[in-house]
């Protein structure tokens, strides 16, 4: 999960990894199958929902517009 975020946080290319963690393909096969199974999404959601209830508002977003 580290080598994921690094790679989106610094936008660099997955064989640009650094040699701090696993090998690309080893990191690039973990994101691929994840983002295939609904994982990244799932992990997303519970992240926005834990930082809303932190933040003392409504779990789910909510939208309302109002047009005259």
């Amino acid at each position: 999960m580290d080598a994921i975020r690094y790679v989106v946080d610094n936008g660099c290319k997955w064989r640009a990894l650094s040699s701090d963690f696993p090998p690309w393909r080893t990191v690039y096969g973990f994101f691929a199958r994840w983002a295939k199974n609904g994982v990244l999404e799932y992990v997303r959601d519970q992240l926005r929902r834990q930082i809303r209830v932190d933040a003392g508002r409504c779990a789910r977003p909510v939208t309302a517009i109002i047009d005259s």
